[in-house]
């Protein structure tokens, strides 16, 4: 029944967007505000191993099942807004809306309710004033400062895990501030989200970030900085009938009172009550997580460099800078030259990511900074900072299901996420042949220590890569033939060689 109802849902809503589109198009008294683009992709993947490769899966929105070989067919609509030149006068496009769709059906490996058959991760409309832009739904994004393209996956929110519904305000651009002749802009987002389909039910998401800038558009060098914070809250769910040390009659605190500690990451003004427990009243109420970014960005006429650091934080002891050098810090190089040689680097991002730290190895929660971080694991929220069985934040940190069956069987301490100290090193590459595919390859390399909690007795090394090549079909104009081979090897995961293959036609 809930494959059924997911199908038909997802059948409805395109129905319904492409009805919308055709109506627009039709409309000739009204001439069209937008650009509407179709997407369609079949493709299979074939691995050696019950489960599939890590760079196969990881950061595409759980839309690649974790195990097993399948076919998959993919349609996406989306509508942009109309692009603003300088030439025409704001108040003539200050009012922009539009929308986007994108299913996935998923044949051969087993449905679960974590891995359904099938999937919506874009079903959005959205609406810009200005600078301004409102928008409601599922929608593939990240944040954080850095590469968005070709990153091992931002610290707190990757897109690793599926999107699920959020109503979202925010700038999606800097907005320059006026009075400094644009030297200074900023970024700032505000959203309220819908955990739907979890474990534990009736759990929401609050989410804000804000971001400055300071250099001018024209200036070759500008300094970026900001955070996010990301709160897990409310909940109901039958484990915590049993616990009444965590919640209140298997529920957790969802008032009005509540949601603005929760904004604020203040403490509770009591330390138990009708609505939360002492658990809720020494920790915060939520499950906090997100990070502080940094970043230097300079702009060649043929180059662009940005190095970037997004240092983590899990409680008060990482927003105090407790746990350094906990984080992902990354250098990447965009070529723009429009030489005509055979082969070219279009980008390459190195990245390095600590977790080890986690501000000391003992918890002391009579101290002001209590240590012993736990990265992603909750004891209210068993399943931590993931949804439906996935990572939100940096793929590195995996749920004891991805571990290797010796590594998660013996070592069953500390909850959903073991692994929670790690040290990683990545190689991401773009680059082109003249007359040839576009070549994308990811590569990795970490050491992995399990966790404080229970430490593992040796060191465990893992080595991950991924090969792709999109080859454009001339005859077919918006046509690409996708060949990718991907392969894990190491202590940490199973063993895996899988290849994926697909026909994308966009337009």
């Amino acid at each position: 029944m809930a494959l059924v109802y997911w199908f038909m849902r997802t059948l409805y809503l395109i129905t319904c967007l492409i009805s919308l589109t055709r109506l627009v198009v039709r409309a000739q008294s009204v001439p069209s505000t937008g650009t509407v683009h179709y997407s369609a992709e079949i493709g299979g993947l074939a691995t050696s191993n019950d489960q599939n490769p890590f760079w196969l899966r990881a950061n595409q929105y759980n839309i690649i099942p974790v195990q097993g070989s399948f076919g998959t067919v993919r349609l996406g609509i989306q509508r942009d807004y109309k692009p603003r030149p300088d030439s025409i006068p704001k108040r003539k496009s200050r009012f922009d809306w539009g929308f986007g769709a994108y299913a996935v059906a998923n044949v051969g490996p087993r449905s679960t309710s974590n891995n359904p058959a099938i999937l919506l991760p874009d079903a959005y409309v959205k609406i810009r004033f200005g600078a301004l832009e409102l928008y409601g739904g599922n929608r593939r994004e990240v944040a954080g400062l850095g590469d968005t393209l070709l990153t091992s996956g931002f610290v707190a929110w990757s897109g690793n895990a599926m999107p699920f519904p959020k109503i979202q305000l925010h700038t999606p651009d800097y907005v320059p501030i006026g009075f400094t002749k644009k030297l200074l802009a900023f970024r700032v987002g505000y959203a309220h989200g819908w955990l739907i389909d979890s474990y534990i039910q009736g759990s929401y998401l609050h989410q804000k970030y804000f971001y400055g800038r300071i250099g001018k558009p024209t200036w070759r060098v500008r300094f970026y900085a900001g955070l996010n914070h990301q709160v897990q809250w409310g909940g109901h769910a039958a484990y915590l009938l049993n616990r009444p040390d965590l919640a209140v009659n298997g529920g957790l605190p969802t008032s009005f009172q509540d949601y603005l500690s929760i904004i604020t990451g203040r403490y509770p003004d009591a330390l138990e009550n009708n609505r939360f427990t002492t658990f809720d009243g020494t920790n915060r109420v939520g499950n906090h997580v997100g990070n502080y970014d940094v970043a230097l960005e300079w702009k060649g006429v043929r180059t662009n460099w940005l190095l970037y650091h997004q240092h983590m934080y899990d409680d008060a002891s990482g927003l105090a800078l407790q746990n350094v050098p906990d984080g992902l810090t990354g250098l990447r190089f965009q070529n723009h030259a429009t030489t005509n040689t055979r082969f070219r680097f279009q980008r390459l991002v190195l990245e390095w990511l600590s977790t080890t730290n986690q501000s000391g190895p003992t918890f002391d929660p009579t101290a002001r900074y209590q240590g012993a971080d736990n990265y992603f694991n909750n004891s209210q929220y068993i399943e931590g900072w993931s949804y439906r069985g996935r990572t939100i934040g940096t793929p590195f940190i995996m749920p004891r299901s991805d571990l290797a069956p010796a590594v998660a069987t013996e070592y069953a301490g500390n909850g959903f996420y073991p692994n929670n100290r790690v040290v990683a090193w990545y190689l991401g590459t773009i680059s082109a042949f003249q007359r040839g595919p576009i070549l994308t390859t990811r590569l990795s390399y970490s050491r992995n220590f399990g966790s404080y909690k229970q430490p593992y007795p040796q060191v465990f090394h893992q080595l991950s890569t991924l090969v792709s090549a999109q080859w454009p079909i001339r005859k077919w104009s918006g046509t690409s033939l996708t060949t990718t081979l991907s392969l894990d090897r190491g202590e940490l995961m199973p063993d895996a060689f899988a290849g994926y293959l697909s026909l994308k036609k966009f337009w």
